[in-house]
């Protein structure tokens, strides 16, 4: 994916996903920080060859498996 940031709603919030830049060259380009308002929730990987639509599902995935499903009390 081009984009160096995304956003993705969930479960009615909104979560920001920003690409890391590698530190050296043999670094996994791959690494997405991701945010809640403003406060870090966690790395996500993600090839930086996928569609924006698989980035979007990996990422909604992604996000229920740190999560949980909020309709059952939070996370498991």
């Amino acid at each position: 994916m081009r984009h160096r940031s995304r956003s993705i709603t969930w479960h009615g919030q909104d979560f920001n996903f920003q690409r890391l830049r590698p530190q050296t060259a043999s670094a996994d380009p791959s690494l997405w920080a991701v945010y809640r308002r403003g406060e870090f929730i966690g790395t996500m990987p993600c090839a930086a060859d996928v569609t924006t639509r698989d980035f979007d599902v990996r990422g909604l995935r992604w996000l229920g498996e740190l999560l949980g499903n909020p309709s059952r009390g939070g996370a498991r």
